[in-house]
């Protein structure tokens, strides 16, 4: 910045400036004339005198020169000048390209008295867009996660068009992008370049975990940005953030279970964390169901503490339902509430498609899941049963709807053609749940090219051959869970009367992941083979089990380990069935589904209540729609038309990490992000008024460097007197100080270089 002497705090001490004249006075009053007396012997003296007259000359002159400006210094040392680092926003003169960057994270939306911070950034914006002179140029631009980055894209030269944007601004709820922001700065600076002058204006609460950089690579990128940033354009930090501030906020919300059905309790967790340093008792945390209180609890938060409570409700209605974990209100609402977009359905559908049947009894390859799906009589009394089981025959998989079924068992079917393979891929990237069983009707060449595909398709593994003998006990293989890590055997931990560790299987085929894929083991063999793998594929998951699903290669369909196990397969596979309704703020939302209509219309209902159209691509077998206005937290609806006719529910929510309002100051700034930089730190937007208030900051400083020189400077004038050279070597630093002074002075003044 251009230091500006802006006043003297003690003026009246500058009277003492006369006394520099002082050294002057009483040199002229000494050449006063003398009566001169002719003497030979002088002669010779004079005329030596004559020859170095010049010389001396000089040398008095600079002595002259060294006392005057001691006694300068030191009366201006003492009239205490206020030095102005305001920089060039203050000169006029010359027209000025500015930006101005408003921080538009959500923890800008904190309320500090009759406002929030945003409010308070857009007015100081508003200010420093009347104070612009004319022919100035005015950019705005939001520092946030979330489009647009650049509010006014073009420099503006008029201040009552830029004044209607910051009018219009609203807060999102997303968080800042120091990044994108920088680079959208520099590229704003580069425009006008008629006007040489730039200045950026960064409107911000500093908030130390959005100006703090997450590694050292990042923060080295982001000083580089800012030192580019610093050359093309004086740096204006304005902080409108509260030096302390407390905060509550709700950070996780999510259910326990998998799925809800109508009629079963669901358990669900809720976290709140208490950011500042004030103890919070008896805050309520509420769990509400579609706008309506359900439970209710009393906690106690500590300085940065987190408690975390369980809520549990039963569903007396199927269908979509909107629930909210809410914590008492603070000075930052934004963040005292959480989402989740919960689908409840009457029963879970599972398609089961039969690769094999028989004229016996159970002698299909669906038989027995079928029973295990639905054990206390699905189809005598389907109310009574959570999951229900519909059985095709393999054949009719290509007619079939798959959108409306929750999962799909693929029991010993031999292959797939390539069209069949596209319509599982479709279903399980839409987040439905596809399982593999193998048996002796399964061709694993055809596996492998169809759905393996190199690692790069949707069956976990690469099939291999048969091992061991159906209907042969004595080359048994059983069950190895491990450690019981995965979620579909964990529940068999500590339980061995389900029978997990007996089962016995006589026959199955060698499975193979691909080496560093997303592939997980979840259950081998005895032997170390696979018995069971998963991996997810898009929203879906895909699990594949390396043994038939009846009595033909063990006792596993008959033994009391297959029914549970059948069961947390469903559970598991069907979980990213609605695990992409729940977002971050700035996450798109987006839906896959089956239908053969090419004319499907969806439309989405905002949380403030706006719908939106949105623009359904039509693919071969499926459509899609990606919505990406997600800028607010709260729940989002898409609304289908005719012929689909359903509604959906999406929950958005904000990023738990900006809730922390812990800030920085200006010298953890200059420390951190700003070091080495020049640039200039207020706490509020410098009127005329306020500048003297400002200026006084700098006082001392120049005051003690003036002292500094006049000290170096006696001694300086005491060699002169002694030796004139010798003072003169000393005096050498002052008089190339001057020039250099001169030619940074110069600099300063002058507006920043373009790169």
């Amino acid at each position: 910045m251009t230091p500006l002497f802006a006043e003297f705090h003690s003026p009246l001490l500058l009277w003492g400036l006369a006394l520099a004249g002082a050294p002057l006075l009483i040199h002229l009053l000494n050449r006063r004339r003398y009566n001169e007396t002719s003497w030979a012997a002088m002669r010779f003296l004079i005329e030596a005198v004559r020859k170095n007259s010049r010389r001396i000359r000089m040398e008095q002159l600079i002595l002259l020169a060294v006392r005057m400006l001691i006694l300068a210094l030191l009366v201006l040392a003492l009239a205490q000048p206020s030095v102005e680092r305001l920089g060039g926003y203050f000169q006029t003169g010359q027209p000025v390209h500015k930006i101005i960057v408003l921080d538009a994270s959500y923890s800008m939306g904190f309320r500090a008295g009759e406002s929030t911070l945003f409010d308070q950034a857009r007015e100081i914006a508003r200010k420093i867009v009347e104070a612009a002179a004319q022919g100035d140029a005015i950019n705005v631009v939001r520092l946030s996660n979330l489009p647009p980055l650049v509010v006014v894209q073009n420099p503006s030269f008029q201040p009552a068009d830029v004044i209607g944007e910051l009018d219009q601004l609203q807060l999102p709820h997303g968080r800042g992008d120091l990044a994108a922001c920088f680079k959208k700065i520099d590229e704003l600076l580069q425009l006008a370049p008629h006007i040489p002058r730039k200045e950026v204006y960064f409107l911000s609460d500093f908030q130390r975990s959005a100006w703090t950089a997450d590694s050292a690579v990042e923060l080295g990128q982001l000083r580089t940005e800012l030192k580019r940033l610093d050359e093309l354009a004086a740096l204006v930090l304005i902080d409108v953030g509260p030096a302390a501030a407390d905060n509550r906020a709700v950070v996780s919300f999510a259910a326990q279970e998998p799925f809800a059905t109508v009629g079963r309790p669901v358990r669900f967790k809720a976290a709140a964390r208490n950011f500042g340093g004030q103890r919070g008792e008896g805050l309520t945390f509420d769990l509400l169901v579609d706008g309506k209180l359900a439970d209710q609890k009393r906690i106690d938060l500590n300085p940065g503490a987190e408690v975390v409570e369980t809520f549990s409700h039963q569903f007396s209605s199927g269908g979509e339902h909107r629930l909210e974990a809410r914590l008492q209100g603070d000075a930052l609402p934004l963040d005292d509430q959480r989402w989740l977009a919960l689908p409840v359905v009457d029963q879970i559908r599972v398609l089961c498609v039969n690769g094999r049947s028989t004229g016996r009894a159970l002698g299909r390859a669906t038989d027995f899941l079928e029973l295990a799906l639905a054990p206390d009589g699905a189809q005598a009394r389907p109310a009574q049963s959570l999951v229900e089981p519909h059985v095709v025959n393999e054949g009719e998989l290509q007619s079939i709807d798959l959108f409306k079924y929750d999962c799909v068992f693929l029991c010993n079917v031999g292959l797939f053609t390539p069209r069949e393979a596209e319509l599982l891929e479709t279903y399980l990237r839409g987040g439905g749940g596809v399982v593999w069983s193998l048996g002796d009707h399964v061709q694993p060449e055809s596996y492998n090219q169809v759905l393996f595909r190199d690692g790069r398709g949707i069956l976990p593994a690469r099939l291999g051959q048969r091992r061991g003998e159906p209907q042969d006990p004595k080359a048994a293989f059983a069950f190895d869970p491990g450690d019981f890590s995965h979620p579909i055997v964990n529940p068999f931990l500590g339980n061995p009367d389900a029978g997990l560790s007996t089962t016995r299987v006589y026959a199955y085929i060698v499975s193979v992941p691909a080496p560093g894929g997303p592939a997980r083991v979840v259950l081998q063999f005895d032997s170390h083979d696979p018995a069971i793998v998963e991996m997810p594929v898009g929203a879906g998951r895909s699990v594949l089990i390396a043994t038939s699903l009846d009595d033909r290669w063990g006792n596993w369909a008959v033994w009391p380990s297959f029914v549970p196990m059948m069961q947390e397969i469903v559970r598991f596979s069907i979980a990213g069935r609605w695990g992409n309704r729940q977002l971050q703020v700035g996450e798109p939302l987006t839906q896959v589904f089956q239908t053969g209509v090419r004319d499907v219309d969806v439309a989405i209902t905002r949380p403030d209540g706006q719908p939106r159209p949105v623009q359904i691509v039509h693919e071969e077998n499926t459509s899609r729609f990606v919505f990406d206005s997600t800028d607010i937290s709260g729940i989002y609806e898409a609304v289908f038309a005719h012929p689909i006719s359903r509604n959906e529910l999406f929950a958005v929510n904000v990023d738990a990490r900006e809730s922390d309002l812990a800030k920085l100051t200006r010298d953890d700034l200059a420390a951190g992000l700003f070091a080495g930089l020049d640039f200039v730190y207020q706490t509020q937007w410098l009127t005329q008024a306020a500048k003297a208030d400002f200026q006084a900051v700098d006082r001392g400083g120049l005051t003690r460097r003036m002292l500094y020189a006049v000290l170096y400077l006696l001694f300086a004038e005491q060699l002169l007197a002694w030796n004139f050279h010798i003072g003169l070597f000393a005096l050498c630093p002052v008089l190339l100080a001057v020039p250099l002074a001169t030619a940074a002075w110069r600099h300063l003044r002058r507006p920043p270089a373009r790169a």
